[in-house]
């Protein structure tokens, strides 16, 4: 609150976070909690969740200190997010988490709250790489890491109703999803695979 040009925080609410320049937020949380756990590094000072989800402010969510490593429960809407940990200074991606996206120094963790579409990927055991590409990603040719579990290469993402056209970078070599008969001719003489996501 701003009363008579002083900002201060709820006093009705004793949850507050730093802001990352000196100062403190009242903070209000509407949804599910999500629990963000870094395994080990009980010997550093601070632990920071950092993402796309808060502008990757490196000085508001700090971590708690947990039995065996570090936690923090944090309210996220449904929606796709990258993150990172920083540990004492130093960026880690999420050694829990196998879905990344981007690479070297640009790799972050990623996160599908309320997933609602698995792309999976069935006929390419033996593939060393596997993109997922789409509308949905601007057709980038560095995110969206499919994993291979069980055999198939998959991959989860929260989608908004609509119609997104997509496909799949295996080993370098673009191809139409080969489940999905739905399809359709783009501007570069090949097909996109379509998806439909109902309301």
């Amino acid at each position: 609150f701003i009363v008579d040009k002083q900002w201060i925080t709820d006093p009705g609410n004793k949850l507050t976070r730093p802001d990352g320049n000196g100062h403190f937020n009242s903070v209000i949380g509407i949804g599910d909690s999500l629990i963000f756990q870094l395994p080990g590094f009980t010997n550093a000072k601070n632990v920071v969740l950092s993402g796309n989800f808060n502008g990757w402010n490196t000085g508001e969510l700090f971590m708690d200190k947990a039995k065996n490593g570090w936690k923090l429960d944090y309210v996220l809407p449904a929606g796709n997010y990258e993150y990172k940990f920083i540990v004492d200074g130093t960026w880690k991606v999420d050694p829990a988490n196998p879905f990344t996206v981007g690479s070297g120094d640009h790799q972050n963790s990623f996160l599908a709250v309320k997933a609602n579409a698995t792309f999976t990927l069935d006929h390419y055991p033996d593939a060393a790489k596997v993109i997922l590409t789409g509308s949905f990603n601007d057709w980038s040719m560095d995110d969206y890491r499919m994993i291979k579990k069980n055999g198939k290469w998959i991959f989860p993402i929260y989608l908004n109703p609509g119609k997104y056209t997509y496909k799949f970078i295996v080993d370098d070599k673009w191809i139409v999803d080969p489940d999905n008969d739905l399809w359709e001719n783009n501007d570069y003489g090949s097909r996109n695979s379509i998806l439909w996501i109902e309301p």
